[in-house]
């Protein structure tokens, strides 16, 4: 055991100085291979004048995990005899991604991304001539050469004052914290690195690694960007074929001849904050009163399979089911197949240009508005959004031009973070204050913390007004208005956390609050007055267990649409509904972890 301890010891204590002789491209290579990291504390400076601590620490994971790869390649350039040239071309490379990745952010707010490598791949020569020809005077191209100039300055005078510096880095006390410092940053960078060589199977899978480690350093954006072309191409472009092919071929079934069928996918809503679901501050005011009217029907067991917005959503619009073990790209996605039945298909998705440039957009965006998609399956389509959901709504029917059945989905930005964006900000929706905010008493509970309560609040009595606004403009047609989230959100509930929690350790109390959601199904006077069968299936069926992965089989039911891929035992309205196994997180059962 000394042996190896003593071994241990002598590689430390080698790696310490050749380090220590080499500082400088060890510090160069650990500041300028995290550029998603500072790009990201830059815009929180310059705009939010405010550093989360999540970002915080997502810089510093990026750091460490670039520190392994610095330390592994400066001890090797130490190593080296002559290693004054190979030292040189090094820094020319560092230099040339540094200036590569800030050219990316001033020009057009990315930097290394699927979307970037896409377009790398996909560009010849000429084009790449062009695009630099382009781009070569403009302000964030400047900006990027000055930057690079700077750090190219900093590099010089480093190497300058190299010897002397390592020289005192060689002191007992200095290279005992050096020490330190190396260790932790090595041993923690280690850790956060194994992502790079974890076994990924689905975009599901990479988009969970994404969110549980959160390192932005050069070698984790690359090793991700390459992974999601992958899997996009595998998984999207099977499901895209069997949307076209629902879209355009297979015998379906239509009843209904002039109806509106609307679906609003709403975003991250705590329905245990929303007074249609007892929280005392009145939230859902509207909500409620359509619900007196006898208009509205309150679901109290709908869950999400994922508290992931991409996914989720995936398997909300396709007719698979995750508890008969189907996967979302391996069934077709329903609005193909009302399309193929005469349905007048829109989309607007407030949320189509949210951070562009991460993966969870991208994954979502490369399915829903693929251009093949576009085409085949949707009749409109939105080309703006908004900073508040009420003026996507007023811009939808600003333009609308109804056929016989009209389909249409609204995506909203619903009580996305940060939630105080979520609301104008007029003496409307300032209502109540923090002392009005309801158990909201555990000592973990401040002022910021019970403020953040309260725009949630805010947020939802928003979003109760958007919806409201939604079916004011049907109430008068033969129309049926379904609502629900893509998943819920933790605020305060009962430990200091909010947002949603990507552990793969799920407890009961985490899914309570991240899985369960509001459904909501309204129904027109006029349609009510036809349809009085189902006026009185929708009612038994409020307190029946449901995922949203077995929406589109309720959807096609009320929109009088059948087609080879209908199940009647997984549509919650039918009298033959048979709920299996509710599966969440790719194999976790919901009912059983519950109890």
């Amino acid at each position: 055991m000394k042996a190896v301890t003593d071994r241990i010891t002598i590689v430390l204590k080698t790696l310490l100085r050749l380090v220590t002789q080499e500082w400088p491209l060890w510090l160069t290579m650990v500041m300028t291979l995290v550029p998603v990291s500072w790009h990201h504390v830059d815009y929180h400076v310059r705009w939010m004048h405010d550093l989360p601590l999540g970002l915080v620490l997502s810089t510093l994971n990026s750091m460490c995990v670039v520190a392994v790869v610095a330390t592994v390649v400066t001890a090797a350039v130490a190593a080296l005899p002559r290693r004054r040239v190979v030292k040189w071309v090094l820094y020319a490379l560092l230099l040339a991604l540094w200036l590569v990745s800030v050219f990316l952010w001033k020009n057009f707010n990315t930097t290394y991304t699927p979307q970037v490598l896409q377009l790398l791949l996909e560009t010849n020569r000429g084009e790449s001539s062009e695009f630099l020809q382009a781009w070569m005077g403009a302000a964030g191209t400047r900006r990027a050469l000055q930057m690079v100039a700077l750090t190219l300055v900093l590099v010089l005078l480093a190497e300058w004052r190299r010897r002397p510096v390592a020289a005192w880095l060689s002191r007992r006390v200095p290279a005992g914290v050096t020490a330190v410092l190396l260790a932790v940053m090595v041993g923690w960078g280690m850790y956060q690195g194994h992502k790079l060589v974890m076994p990924c199977h689905s975009l599901y899978d990479l988009e969970m690694m994404e969110a549980r480690y959160r390192s932005n350093d050069v070698f984790s954006t690359l090793h991700s960007s390459v992974l999601t072309l992958k899997f996009q191409r595998q998984e999207t472009d099977k499901a895209i074929g069997l949307a076209l092919q629902a879209a355009t071929s297979g015998t379906v079934i239509c009843q209904a001849d002039s109806m509106d069928l609307v679906l609003v996918i709403g975003e991250s809503y705590n329905k245990r904050r929303s007074s249609l679901y007892g929280y005392p501050l009145d939230t859902s005011p509207l909500m409620r009163a359509e619900r007196d009217r006898g208009l509205l029907t309150v679901f109290t067991d709908a869950i999400a399979p994922y508290n992931l917005t991409s996914v989720t959503i995936k398997n909300m619009l396709s007719l698979n089911s995750m508890g008969h073990g189907e996967q979302w790209h391996e069934r077709p996605m329903w609005p193909a197949v009302m399309r193929r039945a005469g349905w007048q298909v829109d989309v607007w998705d407030n949320q189509r240009d949210f951070m562009a440039g991460e993966l969870f957009t991208l994954s979502l965006n490369s399915y829903l508005f693929s251009p093949s998609i576009v085409s085949a399956v949707y009749h409109a389509v939105n080309d703006t959004t908004y900073l508040m959901d009420g003026d996507l709504v007023s811009d939808y029917f600003s333009k609308w031009r109804p056929a016989a059945r009209n389909l249409v989905i609204f995506h909203l930005m619903g009580q996305h973070t940060a939630y105080d964006a979520r609301y104008p900000h007029t003496p409307q929706w300032q209502v109540w204050s923090p002392a009005d905010v309801p158990d909201a008493t555990a000592p973990y509970i401040d002022e910021e913390r019970r403020q953040v309560m309260l725009d949630y609040a805010r947020a939802t009595r928003y979003n109760d007004y958007v919806l409201a606004a939604i079916l004011d403009h049907y109430r008068s047609r033969n129309a049926v208005v379904v609502m629900l989230s893509d998943h819920g959100e933790e605020v305060y509930d009962y430990r200091d956390f909010m947002e949603r929690d990507h552990d793969p350790h799920k407890t009961p109390q985490m899914v309570r609050y991240e899985n369960e959601i509001p459904l909501l199904v309204w129904c027109s006077p006029i349609y009510l007055q036809r349809h009085p069968d189902r006026a009185r299936a929708l009612t038994a069926a409020a307190s029946r267990p449901l995922t949203s992965d077995d929406l589109g089989q309720m959807m096609l039911w009320l929109g009088q649409t059948r087609c080879q891929w209908s199940d009647s035992t997984r549509n919650v309205l039918h009298p033959s509904y048979s709920p299996g196994p509710r599966i969440i997180y790719d194999g976790l059962d919901y009912d059983r972890l519950m109890r």
